[in-house]
């Protein structure tokens, strides 16, 4: 099974190059993944949460099996998240895992750090909101190195 994902910021990227290390698994860009793997080869797919869908999975599950799904987004773990991301993702009967990353608004256009700012003032603090910040980090990858540990 190989890792793939899609990153607008570099978190999910960090966590997916950990994971694949940690697991020993091939760890490709979706870009990289299009041209490498075969149509309906099995991944694990990693994106960014973007209003609770993780982005590129409709895309990921058209042309390949994707075992399980992991988002990762701005908000602390907890059981609002998983529900969003339940509800914004059909992902069938795999799992899906939920890892907090972080905010670079640098590295996003205005329009896109102004969205982030107006939907999320009332999770985080202003601060954290105008400067950025990672919550990357290589316990947070538990719950999948688990998952990952169970597969062929």
């Amino acid at each position: 099974m190989t890792i793939i994902y899609q990153s607008n910021t570099g978190f999910t990227q960090a966590y997916a190059e950990m994971l694949g290390k940690a697991a020993h698994r091939k760890v490709c860009h979706w870009d990289e993944a299009l041209t490498r793997l075969d149509q309906g080869s099995p991944v694990l797919y990693m994106g960014p949460l973007m209003a609770g869908h993780v982005s590129g999975l409709d895309k990921a599950r058209k042309r390949f099996q994707v075992l399980a799904v992991c988002g990762v987004g701005m908000a602390p773990p907890g059981p609002e998240v998983m529900a969003s991301m339940q509800r914004a993702n059909y992902v069938g009967e795999a799992p899906l895992f939920y890892l907090r990353g972080g905010w670079a608004p640098k590295k996003v256009g205005w329009l896109k750090r102004r969205m982030v700012f107006m939907a999320a003032r009332s999770m985080a603090d202003e601060t954290f909101l105008k400067q950025g910040g990672s919550f990357v980090a290589y316990q947070n990858l538990a719950p999948l190195e688990n998952w990952l540990e169970k597969q062929p």
